[in-house]
């Protein structure tokens, strides 16, 4: 038998009006409780089901960034709206998610993406790259052996890690995600685990500088007297720090009668604040001519190392901000460009103008000589560190963050030719690239 109650409930939803359905709707902008989102009350975190959008409000499209994919976060509140989300959540520390993009978990909040996992999957994996003259792939063994290429794969083309190998023919090919490669057309490629020094914990002094030899196991002559033809005194390694104390006929005393040609040096020198940088406030100054990096807060240097940029004039000059932080992500030309590169799994990405970011680069160990494309090139490690020095800051498991207007750091790209730069905005287009602008060095790829 039917219980009288029931019949009586569902006669009342029947003779509803319109207007008494909407005065039963909840009202945009109601906080709500994990019962009316219809999450069990043990909730402690929101899980992200796939890499998700955050927004700075509610409903908007003006993206914050994005969670990465499995990460817990916490919400301070849930709000109701009229749109197809029904309901938005109000993140630990800022931004809004859609609740339909995220699930309950009993868990506490937990990121999914770590800054030293990251660091420590690349310098783990030999990523493997294509020559600069192209290579073809096939799909299958058959598909070798009727010389049936499946796709072009451009100079430049990363391919992550080899799967394994098969021989066709008496040819070695690797087995990749875009299919089988000739070991021939691909040098493997391992990241450089160099960093810089950490000057906010004390600078052996200034300016400090880097030894660069001419070839990487070379070394370089220091001397008792600030010429090519005094006595060696002791030979000292690539990279090694030193001290410049005073400079010379092209030479730079390092010690008490030690001195080391200017040729051999990538020189760090302090420099002023540039207007319009707040005295509280962290940026970054790259040298073109050094090809150095020195990060700063305020009037203070906190760390400084060595970046490859552009090859010829291709790293273009400007004071610039940081609009947008990635975590990882891939790195293709865009279409003004007269190189052609695509590039998996690039870490920490800190793009200042539209086309350019500084971000690590481990394909290569070519820091302190010019060599990218026109992007800031910085060891994974030392990416790392500038990437969490800077803003906007990426919250714990996010995997991106879009900076507020005016609120990310401040980036000076200067040379001897432009060393007080303007300011540029971000969405200026590049300038036309010449052939003498294109940095791909195809002899770097026999190193």
């Amino acid at each position: 038998m039917r219980s009288s109650v029931g019949i009586f409930a569902v006669a009342a939803m029947l003779l509803a009006t319109p207007a008494d359905a909407r005065r039963t709707r909840t009202k945009a902008g109601t906080e709500l409780t994990l019962e009316a989102l219809g999450w069990p009350d043990t909730t402690r975190s929101a899980r992200a089901t796939a890499a998700t959008q955050v927004h700075r409000k509610a409903k908007s499209g003006d993206h914050a960034g994005k969670l990465a994919k499995g990460s817990r976060v916490a919400w301070k509140r849930i709000v109701a709206t009229r749109d197809k989300c029904k309901a938005w959540l109000e993140l630990e520390p800022r931004g809004w998610v859609c609740a339909r993009d995220l699930e309950p978990s009993e868990l506490e909040p937990a990121a999914a993406v770590d800054p030293a996992r990251i660091v420590a999957k690349v310098e783990a994996k030999e990523f493997i790259g294509v020559a600069p003259s192209g290579a073809g792939a096939y799909n299958t063994r058959g598909d070798i052996k009727r010389g049936k290429v499946t796709r072009k794969l451009a100079g430049w083309t990363f391919l992550r890690e080899s799967s394994g190998t098969i021989t066709v023919g008496g040819k070695v090919y690797h087995r990749t995600r875009r299919g089988y490669v000739a070991a021939s057309l691909i040098v493997p490629r391992k990241a450089s685990e160099f960093s810089g020094v950490d000057v906010a914990a004390g600078a052996p002094g200034w300016p400090l500088a880097w030894v660069l030899p001419p070839s990487r196991d070379a070394m370089v002559a220091v001397r008792d007297a600030p010429a090519f033809d005094a006595k060696k005194l002791r030979e000292v390694a690539r990279r090694e720090v030193v001290v410049v104390h005073e400079t010379r006929d092209g030479f730079a005393r390092i010690g008490v009668d030690e001195w080391i040609a200017l040729s051999r040096l990538s020189v760090a020198r302090t420099s002023r604040r540039p207007d319009g940088v707040g005295a509280g406030e962290t940026w970054i100054d790259v040298d073109l001519d050094q090809q150095v990096l020195i990060a700063y807060q305020g009037d203070t240097p906190i760390y400084a190392t060595l970046v490859s940029t552009g090859v010829g004039r291709s790293t273009p000059t400007g004071m610039y901000r940081i609009e947008k932080k990635l975590a990882k992500t891939r790195m293709r030309n865009p279409d003004v460009a007269l190189g052609r590169w695509d590039v998996p799994d690039v870490p920490f990405s800190m793009g200042f103008r539209k086309h350019y970011a500084m971000h690590g680069a481990y394909w290569h160990d070519s820091f302190g000589k010019k060599r990218s494309h026109g992007c800031v090139n910085l060891t994974p490690r030392d990416a790392r560190r500038v990437f969490e020095l800077s803003a906007p800051h990426v919250p714990d498991g996010w995997i991106s963050a879009d900076a507020d207007d005016d609120q990310g750091s401040p980036v000076r790209i200067r040379s001897k030719k432009d060393p007080t730069p303007d300011w540029v905005d971000y969405d200026t287009e590049p300038e036309v690239p010449t052939r003498d602008d294109l940095a791909v060095e195809d002899a770097a790829v026999e190193e």
